[in-house]
């Protein structure tokens, strides 16, 4: 990769952790699978599998003579269209509860998925880009850079600091499966059944797809509002605060994973407390007024401190931070100050991002109401999947052109839209009611 976007590729790396772009054709997959057969253990024991098997693939690059570049994209597809199912926990997630305990539920599963997404790259990249800088640099693997690049060789499979990640996911993904398999007992009581729907003389009427779709255009714009965050981090931090690539790293990890647990706690609070009866929609609207803050303290404004500094001719980002020559934008930019960008980074994202993730797919289901979701369901997972791929593609085409005011306007404009959303639709983002079929034929 060219020098150039070396600062912006870095931070990418954490993004692909995710194979959000890989998922935007299995998520519709397996909520298609739920659908028709109302079946959540074999779609994602078999979405683990093809993890695993991605894994396996990607381990054993290093075999491979030719066609390496192909063949790595491959095994990123297999393991993207493997965590696909988290599509299929989502459907559960929604179908297995009740209204009353939905919110508990889907907070809870939101919770541990942030844990899941944060805990390699936080631990990997902060701790050890630290103590082995030189080494985590090139690569995510960094927590086991002690074995080298001969490593050691177990059962005639050589393990190495660039293979052995994989093959450790390959451990937990067969050991998800077998927690599955024996543990995992289906109840779909948040449906209304047939038998019920005879016997109450009730019926489940049409959802408000209008409601619905509002409800995914929050969920996309809270994934790409935190994606270009994350994405937009470590670049962001090179040029504004002279930081290498190791301390960019390292310190944005450390940030990040305050800012994880600040939202892992507020979802369990969310699940555990009162605050998780507050109404859905007010909490949207506070999450998004949260990510608004968030811009107005990031915005460069002119009474920042400021301009932003060159790199030095010949040197590069891996000995100093600074601006590229070619980012002309840097000779007209302000510093944030970096008490405000922690405090924004931290308490500000990890405050609003629990606020609008966990609230908009608990009243996403409860407007389709106590019927099957699979189809919908998948089609709001891949709402999610499609929002990180635009927001990583455009957020580093803007800062490479003319810096980051302009990605915080785009992610203003937005909110904004979002915000005006919910208030103008207030009425209309409400459970689905199920109706007396004597009361509806009058």
């Amino acid at each position: 990769m060219a020098k150039l976007d070396q600062a912006c590729a870095e931070k990418h790396e954490f993004l692909e952790e995710r194979s959000k772009d890989d998922e935007l054709l299995s998520n519709p997959i397996y909520g298609y699978w739920n659908q028709k057969t109302m079946s959540v253990k074999w779609p994602v024991i078999t979405g683990f599998l093809i993890a695993a098997l991605g894994q396996i693939w990607y381990g054993m690059l290093a075999s491979f003579s030719s066609n390496v570049k192909w063949l790595m994209l491959f095994a990123r597809f297999l393991t993207g269209t493997g965590v696909g199912n988290i599509a299929a926990l989502r459907i559960y997630a929604a179908t297995a509860s009740t209204p009353q305990d939905r919110m508990r539920a889907i907070s809870f599963g939101t919770g541990g998925c942030i844990l899941g997404f944060s805990f390699g790259p936080v631990i990997s990249v902060s701790f050890w880009s630290w103590r082995f800088a030189p080494i985590a640099k090139w690569t995510r693997q960094s927590a086991f850079t002690p074995l080298g690049k001969d490593g050691i060789t177990i059962f005639d499979t050589n393990l190495n600091m660039y293979n052995v990640v994989p093959y450790l996911m390959v451990f937990i993904c067969l050991f998800a499966c077998a927690i599955v398999y024996s543990f995992f007992e289906e109840s779909y009581v948040g449906i209304v059944t047939k038998e019920e729907k005879e016997k109450e003389d009730i019926f489940v009427p049409k959802f408000d797809f209008t409601a619905s779709l509002i409800c995914i255009y929050l969920f996309m714009i809270v994934n790409m509002t935190s994606t270009n965050i994350e994405v937009m981090s470590s670049p962001l931090t090179t040029v504004m605060y002279d930081w290498n690539d190791s301390d960019s790293i390292f310190y944005n990890g450390i940030a990040l994973a305050l800012s994880s647990a600040i939202t892992v706690a507020f979802n369990i609070a969310q699940g555990a407390t009162r605050i998780g009866n507050i109404d859905k929609r007010k909490q949207m609207l506070l999450g998004l007024s949260f990510f608004l803050l968030y811009q107005l303290f990031m915005y460069p404004w002119d009474f920042y401190p400021g301009p932003l500094h060159f790199l030095p001719q010949g040197v590069e980002t891996a000995d100093t931070g600074g601006c590229y020559p070619v980012y002309a934008w840097c000779a007209e930019t302000t510093r944030v100050p970096i008490f405000i960008y922690f405090f924004s980074f931290i308490a500000i994202f990890g405050v609003a991002f629990p606020f609008v993730e966990t609230p908009s797919p608990t009243l996403f289901s409860e407007i389709l109401g106590p019927r099957k979701q699979g189809n919908m369901q998948g089609l709001f997972s891949l709402g999610g999947s499609i929002a990180p791929v635009i927001a990583s593609v455009s957020s580093t085409a803007i800062f490479k052109r003319s810096g980051y005011r302009y990605v915080i306007v785009m992610q203003t404009i937005c909110l904004l839209f979002g915000i005006s959303l919910i208030l103008v639709f207030y009425k209309r983002l409400v459970p689905l009611k199920v109706e007396k079929k004597s009361t509806s034929s009058q």
